[in-house]
């Protein structure tokens, strides 16, 4: 039998507020409130409210956590700043992706996020090489501290107008941590979305309160909540990666166009083979397609691994991630194609013969950064 999935701190506010619940990296999540394009919508255009309690949450302190991290971190961590995140990848021996999340140097201590299927691989992971350096402690905070995330053009002012501390002009990258009454939070312009977004860790005890005092008690700046179906639209449109699909232990972050969350002038575990993949070049590139139909009912999503060809009749690539636009009338998927093809913007044909073809929309490149 199967395990059953864990529950958020908000599971029965969200069962309450008759949301649509569904499974995501072993947690139950609401998946919609309702109507899950008017939901994106809402975050695209003005604001929306996210519970990203799922994601993992692991804290990292002691005299050896700089070293630690350094040795396990993609990224520069030696000269990252106090109070602010990073997005950092962390990689296996032969480049692969064990996780992709924010590392958070705060005044104590260091928080790294995980994706949820990652996060009792990622704390193991960590408290294995831990041992090499002394002074580390490494625990998991992920069932004790609930995470939230505003997005959408509008959010800044929304939060502005009824959080205590200034968020105006707040840098992307920055991390705050503070306190409101006895209840301590971490406060950060992070978030996989190209929107503007601010994301808030707050204790368990204090994550209902926080939730509805923004969702309903904020009056005319209150942000209703958005599910997961949406995150994942707004994620596919900004054409970001998620691990399980464009990101995995087998893909580089090279091929997977992370390139902005390596320094390759420092020794971190799989830094060889990361560096020869970035000599050589990628023979795939991460690409998002719009597909098209000739029946304007068949509306079906292709799943991960489906094969993508060209007109010829060659198969070029696999299909990765795929959901519907905000508009709930095409569909998008994110893809790995041939580097060649991927250049030429070439037109795919799915799943051969079919007349559904897909026009290629972005290509992933070398700089790209998110917003």
């Amino acid at each position: 039998m199967a395990d059953e999935p864990l529950q958020m701190p908000l599971h029965e506010t969200h069962l309450a507020a008759e949301a649509t619940m569904g499974s995501a990296g072993g947690w139950s999540v609401p998946m919609h409130y309702g109507c899950l394009f008017a939901e994106a919508e809402r975050a695209n255009g003005a604001a929306g409210l996210f519970d990203l309690s799922h994601l993992g949450r692991l804290r990292i302190r002691g005299n050896g956590a700089l070293d630690l991290l350094e040795r396990v971190c993609t990224h520069d961590v030696a000269h990252q700043e106090d109070d602010t995140a990073e997005l950092t990848c962390l990689c296996n021996e032969r480049g692969g992706i064990i996780n992709c999340g924010f590392l958070y140097r705060l005044p104590r201590f260091w928080v790294l996020t995980t994706n949820p299927d990652c996060r009792e691989k990622v704390l193991a992971y960590l408290t294995e090489v831990a041992t090499q350096f002394d002074g580390v402690r490494v625990d998991d905070q992920t069932r004790t501290v609930a995470q939230f995330g505003a997005v959408g053009p509008h959010a800044e002012a929304l939060l502005g107008a009824v959080l205590p501390i200034n968020i105006e002009g707040l840098p992307r990258g920055t991390a705050k941590m503070g306190s409101l009454m006895v209840a301590n939070y971490i406060a950060s312009r992070t978030g996989l979305t190209r929107q503007w977004s601010l994301e808030v860790m707050v204790p368990n005890a204090f994550a209902s309160q926080a939730w509805t005092y923004v969702t309903k008690k904020a009056g005319d700046n209150a942000i209703r909540p958005c599910g997961h179906a949406a995150r994942d639209i707004l994620r596919m449109q900004a054409v970001l990666p998620r691990y399980g699909h464009e990101i995995n232990e087998t893909i580089d972050p090279v091929t997977a166009s992370l390139e902005r969350c390596v320094d390759f002038g420092h020794d971190f575990i799989g830094g060889d083979a990361v560096r020869k993949m970035a000599e050589r070049g990628p023979q795939r590139r991460r690409v998002l397609l719009k597909l098209d139909s000739h029946d304007e009912d068949d509306l079906s999503i292709p799943r991960l691994g489906t094969p993508l060809y060209d007109d010829e009749g060659r198969e070029i690539g696999t299909v990765t991630s795929g959901t519907l636009t905000p508009t709930g009338r095409a569909v998008m998927v994110q893809a790995y194609v041939v580097t060649d093809m991927a250049e030429t913007q070439v037109h795919a044909v799915l799943d051969e013969p079919s007349s559904r073809t897909g026009l290629i929309l972005h290509v992933c490149g070398d700089r790209e950064r998110s917003s």
